[in-house]
């Protein structure tokens, strides 16, 4: 796990993730810096703030790429029990989040600011022309493109997930998060075993 960041420590990161992700052919949109003002409305938990908001948009359509790359590795039928097993769970568990996630945003009012950040790429999100090359493997080429690729998107996006546990205001959803860095971690770990090596990026 990575050690908890300041926003401003945020913002670099994820400037230096852009630039990453431009160098490797990702081409990722890093989206807005930071955790911006949001309005409140009566639905909105009075410990709820900005972080929480912020967090809720950006990590929906995270979870999201993540479970539409685990379908389409599902759907291959070639692929090794064990990646279908992790795949099996990556999809299940983020959906169960989103849900969760979305009803949330749903409650608060937030519907706008989910809209804003639905179109984002950012912290280990892959573009069109990745997720397309990805669609076009088979077999025990797109398992390991699947290992590696999920490793990174979940590599990158425990920056933010720290800065929803530091920072964030509504204890069920900061609970939430520290779950996620838990399970990512120990998922990658688990992607790690099945490459037989750590993955550079």
């Amino acid at each position: 796990m990575r050690p908890p960041t300041t926003r401003i420590t945020a913002v670099l990161l994820a400037t230096a993730t852009a630039l990453v992700l431009s160098a490797c052919g990702a081409g990722a949109d890093a989206g807005p810096p930071a955790a911006e003002q949001v309005e409140r409305s009566a639905g909105m938990p009075d410990e709820a703030n900005d972080t929480d908001v912020h967090f809720l948009g950006m990590m929906v359509p995270h979870h999201q790429q993540a479970i539409d790359m685990s379908e389409t590795l599902l759907a291959d039928p070639r692929v090794d029990p064990a990646v279908r097993d992790l795949a099996e769970r990556i999809r299940d568990g983020q959906q169960a989040e989103n849900d969760r996630m979305n009803a949330w945003a749903g409650e608060w009012g937030q519907q706008e600011a989910m809209e804003y950040h639905s179109h984002h790429l950012a912290n280990g999100m892959f573009n069109p022309t990745v997720l397309g090359n990805f669609a076009q493997l088979e077999g025990e080429e797109l398992q390991t493109r699947f290992l590696k690729l999920m490793h990174f998107h979940h590599a990158e996006v425990i920056a933010m997930t720290q800065d929803e546990v530091d920072n964030g205001g509504y204890p069920p959803l900061t609970d939430l998060a520290a779950r996620m860095i838990e399970v990512q971690t120990a998922e990658m770990a688990e992607m790690e075993e099945l490459l037989g090596y750590v993955p550079s990026g």
